[in-house]
């Protein structure tokens, strides 16, 4: 593989990111790829589907955006969007391709091998990406032509070798997730305004969790858990960002154990530093997470963090120093801990809090993630310009 200079626009590094769909501005990536050296690299953003009418802000900032087709049910193998893509990606003399996500990874890698693009890309979000035959016959095809696959984190990485036999440890990357640690540290609200905002009894203790109400989240196990600390914890509320289709299922459950005055579903959240700032410990109950954004805004606010000792999560808390662990799936030891946060000491929860700061800080901020992203293209462009020369 080589890149040649001469195609370069302006003397820069052309990067195209693939992305399944387009659904609006998602806040935590826009930063990211909009701080990626601008100097050096030309960022155009691709979606293989629109499914939103609302503004992109990579075209309104100027930068080339494509969409692919406007069919918000996009299957695999439309040779159609394969062509396509690749006369894009041809046109526009792409270096690097950054695919997001399985069916972008599956069109992109063949798009990209056929417009011979030099580097391609896989970026894993998540956990059980190979769960199913189709998709195990698919990786086990398209990941070999990849060159480096990037894991949101090393639990991501793991999995991904664990069910790829044929994919090289070297192969995968640990780049890891990232949030605007600055916006979520610096914000100051103050306690009882939010909670008096949303309907929330002063001078109660407060336990949050947001996520979508889904099976992965085991929300279930929460609800239990709450229902027995609160025997032990006077005047104690339970908050609930999310939406999802267990909530019915999810408020019967809240009914059955008498807890309905104390259980407050909030559904959608759009000022999510807000929401933390009402809760005195923030809980993530979930049996997978590849790495929860939830729990590093949490920590990042100052909200000491409960959650299951699954996945990222362990990585994330810093195997407990930041955070407590828990097993998965156990209402008993859940509520303990809930116990355990709620009576501990203010000097060990402060001690705790500014360690989980500077653990996201240094590891889970934009800055961070685009350090990381650069010097992997870097790495590989490097490669690329090495292997022409022998």
């Amino acid at each position: 593989m080589l890149i040649d200079s001469k195609p370069m626009r302006n003397g820069k590094i052309i990067t195209a990111r693939l992305w399944t769909r387009f659904e609006g501005d998602i806040p935590s990536r826009t930063p990211v790829i909009l701080g990626i050296n601008p100097q050096k690299y030309e960022t155009i953003t691709i979606y293989l589907t629109k499914n939103s009418p609302n503004p992109n802000i990579f075209e309104q900032k100027g930068k080339k955006v494509f969409y692919i087709t406007k069919n918000p049910e996009l299957g695999f193998f439309k040779l159609k969007v394969f062509f396509k893509l690749a006369k894009i990606l041809k046109s526009e003399h792409v270096d690097i391709l950054d695919c997001h996500k399985h069916k972008s990874i599956v069109y992109g890698t063949i798009a990209g091998k056929l417009a011979k693009v030099p580097i391609i890309l896989a970026h894993v979000h998540g956990m059980g990406r190979s769960r199913n035959l189709r998709r195990k016959l698919l990786n086990h095809f398209v990941l070999p032509k990849v060159d480096k696959i990037l894991a949101v984190s090393e639990a991501v990485k793991d999995d991904i070798l664990q069910n790829n036999s044929s994919i090289p440890s070297d192969k995968v990357i640990n780049l890891g997730n990232s949030i605007d640690y600055a916006y979520f540290a610096s914000s100051i609200h103050s306690k009882q305004t939010v909670r008096r905002k949303s309907g929330i009894p002063e001078g109660c203790f407060v336990f949050a969790t947001a996520g979508r109400l889904a099976p992965t989240k085991d929300l279930q196990y929460l609800i239990r858990a709450f229902a027995q600390a609160r025997k032990k914890i006077n005047n104690t509320q339970l908050l609930i960002a999310g939406t999802g289709e267990m909530k019915n299922e999810f408020e019967n459950l809240v009914s059955k154990l008498g807890c309905s005055s104390a259980v407050h579903f909030l559904g959608h959240v759009d000022n999510m530093a807000e929401f933390y700032s009402m809760a005195d410990v923030f809980v993530l109950p979930s049996v997978a997470e590849g790495l929860p954004r939830t729990l590093t805004e949490a920590m990042a606010t100052g909200v000491l963090c409960i959650a299951t000792d699954a996945s990222g999560m362990p990585e994330v808390l810093d195997n407990g120093a930041c955070g407590l662990l828990v097993p998965t799936k156990d209402t008993n030891a859940l509520a303990d801990a809930m116990l355990k946060a709620a009576n501990m000491p203010q000097s060990q929860k402060e001690t705790i809090i500014s360690s989980a700061k500077k653990h996201v800080k240094e590891n889970y901020s934009h800055n961070v993630m685009i350090k990381k992203i650069e010097k992997i293209y870097e790495t590989e462009v490097n490669w690329c310009y090495e292997t022409d020369k022998r």
